[in-house]
């Protein structure tokens, strides 16, 4: 059964959270809901990474849905704005420092 503990929420861009029960990972954003197991969800993070540090913000461009994000379902993608990156970006940073957090407590409570 599922046991949901929140590692990120905010009210407009959306929530990452942990399933204690089964260990995966789900991201809600803006109307994409998606959910990983924990490796799925680090080689996610860190391609959204790799491409927000490669992503130049443009004043101009900022709010033009041209950055085309792979999902692991063939013709599918995740179309994002500049401005989108970043917030996604901002979302997945606080949940994985969250995830890390959490991990860390729970293996000094254990030993």
């Amino acid at each position: 059964m599922c046991n949901y503990q929140t590692l990120f929420y905010d009210d407009e861009s959306g929530y990452v959270i942990l399933c204690r029960g089964c260990d995966s990972i789900q991201l809600a954003f803006g109307n994409i809901l998606l959910t990983w197991n924990r490796t799925d969800f680090y080689d996610f993070f860190d391609f959204i990474k790799r491409m927000f540090s490669e992503t130049p913000i443009d004043p101009a461009t900022i709010n033009k849905k041209t950055l085309a994000i792979p999902v692991p379902c063939e013709g599918v993608r995740i179309l994002l704005s500049p401005r989108e990156l970043q917030q996604l970006h901002t979302m997945l940073d606080s949940a994985e420092t969250e995830l890390q957090s959490k991990q860390l407590m729970s293996m000094l409570s254990g030993a």
